[in-house]
């Protein structure tokens, strides 16, 4: 390990760059400034606890920290620990937090999330664009890996869930093959003990209609069963001209305690999905810079209306158990079966392209059918036992992930959708005697995965390790000829090391690895399958809880070296394979007094091709993000936030795209069990580009303003 890069941080370091010092000198600041602050808070006399606002006690979420609760044990880390006694990067984004924010997908759940460029692409109807310290992070729900392949299920709905966590960095001692980004992983709502429900109605911006209702507690006196029921049916347009966002579902769960040492809980999901692909895949001139005419606009749809299409639907079904042995152990075990599906018709235009002096471009007319199936599974055996003066929590597990996904009916035909007046549209040439579908080669992932974590406590000090082994089977199915097949072993780890003092000041150092197969071959004459993609961080950081538990900061500092990452950019006979080198800060920061909350998040990044020097693209090197809530007397709250993101660019660092500015408001008023409220989101209706794939090639729209007007029946 490198660790001592971290604690050699003040020494001559000529291999790196002006702005690593800088941002090195920007963690030791902040050690320096909250050290202060905790042994002025030890050495004063305590202050007394705050006492929070009959509103705020009686929220869903609650917590001493507001919305992000340091006492929590996500679901994420596997270990039970709560947050502040991890030696590790992780944030918690609870329901509390994303009824005040506005929140209509997971993407926009981690909009105020340290380390995290979440609608790195834009505004999209099919999937959560979210980049974790500037690299892609796999997506986990109830700790079960979720997604697999491309543009092949339909996205969770944020109403199903309890809360959405990020585990940042590299995961794979947990997870098995992982992205090194980190893992966004969502909490399912489960049935609870006690009597609850509510009935929500929303009324918002592009005649957005949306029911939803969620109701839990016991069917028996005693408590043995328990029920939860959640749905929603949406109905709506969206900013871009002929494309819908309709979808429904449907979450039934129940538990079965047959005794004090035994849980067994059953969730189903049932999702349905209606739309068209709203990225547009707009030209460079048009969006980024001005045309013949101007700015082509964010809402400009170039399909055929009636034909395109992005229509999907899942089926889940999760048994979860837990098991009491003993006193000290514990057996935990999670499955899924999942299926999905989705039908994709649509137009985009061909690039590189540029309008011509009529405004007119060649589109692409495209269509495919996806389907996927997963069976996931992870068993755990749970130990909590003292060994002479340690603490142990210790963790040995055993996971499989088996998923198959298929692309039929697929066909992209540059040019086969005809001429487009991108400024002045108009409709009908549809062209569909250009198409001539075939199906393309299945895809296939196997894995076995075992592991041993041991989180261990010596008083004031942490020590938590891990060690896994996988196996691991990657399969290209093709239609014709050999099949492409990867098969690997790989032994991946991580370790931490915490020093909690009494004032609440907690630094640490820690280490993982993690790695990703990748399916298909490297294109060449004599074709091999793809390397894994294989890589590793080191982290320095803080967590900072005060006394009285109004005041919860953490920071970092991070080093992560990506190897065998596939580029981003086009390559002339094949697929390349290159390194990367991402390092940089986070801090975020929560602070109450009384009534009133705030949450700071920032982040700053240098992402680069280890080879080359260029800029990673798609990813904001500097965010910052500021979200506020006030209660006023026992009804009224208001909340208010804005957020920077800098500029990014497109593959091979070209085009630039610029930074924006975006701000969001709420306003809620509680009288007995209705809540009423209201969310603005881009309050000023910024229309900006969030990505452009490379010069002179596609770009893409973010959000315009959404004004969302919510009542809630709370029973």
């Amino acid at each position: 390990m490198k660790l001592v890069t971290f604690i050699r941080l003040g020494s001559s370091m000529s291999y790196r760059s002006f702005e690593k010092r800088r941002l090195a000198c920007a963690v030791s600041a902040a050690f320096a400034f909250i050290a202060h602050h905790a042994v002025a808070q030890s050495t004063s006399p305590q202050s007394d606890s705050v006492v929070l606002d009959t509103v705020e006690v009686t929220a869903e979420s609650g917590g001493v920290y507001g919305y992000i609760d340091a006492t929590r044990e996500p679901r994420v880390g596997k270990l039970d620990v709560p947050l502040a006694e991890q030696p590790f990067s992780m944030s918690v984004i609870d329901q509390d937090f994303m009824r005040d924010t506005g929140v209509r997908s997971i993407q926009d759940a981690l909009l105020y999330t340290p380390g995290v460029h979440a609608g790195n692409f834009g505004f999209d109807t099919r999937i959560d664009g979210a980049k974790v310290r500037g690299l892609n992070a796999a997506r986990y729900l109830d700790g079960l890996r979720q997604l697999y392949g491309s543009y092949n299920s339909v996205r969770s709905d944020p109403y199903a869930l309890e809360s959405v966590e990020v585990l940042r960095g590299p995961s794979s001692m947990l997870y098995g093959q992982a992205d090194l980004g980190g893992i966004i992983n969502g909490v399912s709502k489960r049935p609870q003990e006690t009597h609850r429900g509510e009935i929500w109605a929303q009324y918002g911006s592009n005649d957005r209609q949306q029911l939803a209702f969620d109701v839990t507690g016991p069917v028996d006196e005693n408590g043995e069963f328990l029920y939860r029921l959640v749905g929603l049916a949406r109905d709506s347009d969206t900013q871009v001209d002929h494309v819908s966002d309709d979808a429904y579902f449907i979450a039934p769960s129940f538990t079965w305690r047959p005794s004090d040492e035994t849980e067994l809980t059953l969730l189903l999901n049932r999702q349905r999905s209606k739309s068209q692909v709203s990225a547009q895949f707009l030209p460079q001139v048009g969006t980024l810079t001005p045309g013949s005419e101007g700015y082509i606009g964010s809402h400009r749809f170039v399909g055929e209306p009636g034909w395109d299409r992005y229509d999907g639907e899942k089926t889940e079904t999760t048994l979860l158990i837990d098991q009491r042995l003993s006193d000290a152990w514990t057996f935990s075990g999670a499955a899924r079966y999942t299926e999905s599906s989705t039908e994709t018709r649509e137009h985009w235009v061909d690039i590189p392209s540029v309008p011509d002096a009529n405004g007119e471009v060649s589109r692409t007319i495209f269509m495919a059918d996806n389907q996927t199936r997963i069976f996931n599974f992870d068993a755990q055996l749970r130990g909590e036992f003292a060994l002479g003066a340690t603490e142990h929590t210790l963790l040995i597990g055993a996971d499989r992930q088996d998923a198959r996904w298929s692309e039929e009916n697929y066909a992209s035909v540059p040019g086969g959708g005809g001429r487009f007046d991108i400024y002045q549209p108009r409709y009908g040439n549809l062209n569909l005697e250009v198409l001539n579908p075939t199906d393309r080669p299945d895809n296939e992932i196997e894995q076995i995965g075992l592991y041993v974590a041991d989180h261990i406590e010596w008083g004031p000090v942490v020590l938590s390790a891990g060690l896994r082994r996988d196996w691991a089977e990657n399969r290209t199915l093709a239609v014709s000829g050999p099949d492409t097949i990867s098969d690997e072993a790989e032994t991946t780890g991580r370790v931490g090391v915490m020093y909690r003092f009494d004032n609440g000041f907690s630094p640490y150092v820690s280490y993982a690895e993690a790695f990703e197969m990748n399916l298909g071959s490297d294109g060449t004459e004599n074709p091999s399958p793809l390397k894994p993609t294989t890589g590793d961080q080191e982290e320095i950081g803080f967590k900072y809880v005060s006394p009285d538990e109004t005041l919860a900061i953490s920071a970092a500092y991070f080093d992560i070296t990506q190897n065998n990452r596939i580029s981003d950019g086009a390559t002339p006979g094949g697929v390349e394979q290159v390194g990367a080198r991402v390092d940089g800060v986070e801090l975020q920061l929560n602070k109450r007094w009384q009534a009133f909350e705030t949450q700071l998040a920032y982040t700053r990044l240098d992402a680069r091709n280890e080879s080359t020097g260029l800029r990673l693209p798609y990813v904001a090197e500097e965010q910052v993000s500021w979200w506020n809530r006030l209660y006023m007397g026992s009804n009224w709250r208001v909340g208010a936030g804005v957020r920077y993101i800098g500029d990014s660019v497109g593959a091979s660092e070209a085009p630039v795209i610029p930074s924006y500015t975006l701000y969001d408001a709420m306003v809620g008023y509680t009288l007995d069990k209705w809540d009423f409220s209201v969310n603005i989101n881009n309050l000023t209706d910024e229309e900006y580009v969030t990505w452009c794939r490379y010069e002179g090639g596609d770009c893409g729209y973010g959000d315009r303003r959404t004004v969302m007007a919510n009542v809630r029946y709370q029973f």
